[in-house]
């Protein structure tokens, strides 16, 4: 696969928004062992309409683990950021699936590690916010955990998202 850009993105994602098979060959691609392709996939994904995000959700799990397990750093970005878009909202905090649980905690301890990219650990800050928001335990830990990080270990936009997640979680 050569190399793509911003145009041939929006196109696929085009594509991909009026053709479940073609859709569906995207999230396949995304986990094969071509590194090029599973990336340039991933970021075609990121570009579906937000009314695709039922076809983003019916991956949910698969997406976790990839995103977790990935040695890649852009394509583990984009899989967070394909995540983040997601509704976390759980009817019954009983019966947290097990995939639920591991995001959570890849989000606390990526977001505090600085050899990460800015952007994993602001995606990672975004979902542990979307994550705690379950479990009002959870909002405390991750107010305490984001007031542990140093701004001078923050990019810009890294500090924008630290200082407005704190905001938030103070006014809940």
């Amino acid at each position: 696969m050569s190399t793509l850009h911003i145009d041939d993105i929006k196109t696929i994602a085009k594509r991909a928004h009026g053709d479940e098979a073609f859709r569906e060959g995207l999230f396949e691609a995304m986990l094969c062992n071509n590194r090029e392709e599973a990336v340039h996939a991933a970021w075609a994904l990121t570009h579906l309409p937000k009314d695709d995000c039922q076809h983003i959700a019916a991956h949910r799990e698969t997406l976790v683990q990839l995103a977790i397990t990935t040695a890649d750093t852009s394509l583990r970005r984009i899989t967070l950021s394909l995540l983040e878009k997601l509704d976390w909202q759980v009817e019954n905090t009983d019966e947290t699936p097990e995939y639920y649980v591991a995001l959570l905690d890849f989000s606390f301890k990526h977001m505090m590690m600085i050899e990460e990219p800015y952007g994993v650990r602001s995606l990672c800050m975004k979902l542990a916010y979307k994550l705690s928001l379950n479990y009002p335990e959870l909002r405390d830990e991750l107010r305490e955990s984001l007031l542990l990080i140093e701004p001078t270990d923050l990019g810009s936009g890294v500090r924008h998202t630290h200082n407005k997640l704190l905001k938030q979680l103070q006014n809940n």
